[in-house]
Parts: C-alpha cells; structure tokens; sequence
C-alpha cells in the first residue's frame, strides 16, 4: 500500500488546485453577472389638482392657427353642401319632368334610380349640414 499514498496525496493536490481555480472564477463570475438593482418608480398616492393654466393655456399664435383651420374647413364644408344642393335640385327637376312626361302603363325604373339618388345626397347635405 506505499505506493498508494503518493498517488493520494497528488490527487489531493489537484482537486484542491481545482477547487481553488472553482472558487476564484465562481466569484469574480458571480460579481459580474449580478444584475444591477432596479429603481421602483411608484406613482404618487395622494392625488393633486392637474395644473388648470398649463392644460387650458395656449399660444397666442396657435390659437389664430387653429381658428383659421377651423374657418377653411367650415368654408370648405359650406361649398360642399352648395354644390351638393344644387345637384339635388337638378336631380329634383329632372323627377319632376320624367313624372310629367311618364306614361301610365310603362314601369318607372329610371325615375326609382333618381329617387335613390335623391334620398341618397338628401342625407349628406343633411350630415353636413349637422356637422358645421
């Protein structure tokens, strides 16, 4: 058994070199990989009173501005509503002549078409009209 021994005693020393080398790089391992520590960013729990003239306030300028949209849109609706008017007065006329001119006992399948249309620009003036 002596020739045991000294086989024990370089295997000792290479398992503690081993657990050494382990534990050296285990913790510089460890101290790299450690996250850092997050903030925790929890509303305020008392409620406050929103800032009025901060949300209410505006520049002077860019209240012209919009003002000034506002108005083109508004033009643009009314020329709009003009332009369709007057094509539902025409379509109207047209009725009015196709009826006049209608025999009795012929269908009226045009004339239906033209009271689609009719009904149809009739509500966009009226949902342009809600609009301004």
């Amino acid at each position: 058994m002596p020739s045991l021994h000294p086989i024990l005693r370089a295997g000792s020393m290479i398992l503690s070199s081993v657990i050494l080398i382990i534990g050296e790089c285990g913790g510089v391992a460890a101290q790299s990989t450690k996250p850092p520590p997050q903030q925790l960013n929890l509303h305020d729990p008392t409620p406050r009173p929103p800032d009025l003239e901060q949300k209410y306030s505006t520049d002077p300028a860019e209240a012209a501005r919009q003002e000034q949209l506002a108005a083109i849109k508004a033009a643009q609706i009314r020329q709009q509503v003009i332009a369709a008017t007057d094509k539902l007065l025409q379509l109207t006329e047209e009725l009015q002549t196709g009826v006049a001119k209608h025999e009795k006992d012929t269908p009226m399948t045009p004339q239906v078409v033209e009271v689609e249309q009719i009904e149809k620009l009739a509500k966009t003036v009226k949902e342009k009209t809600k609009a301004q």
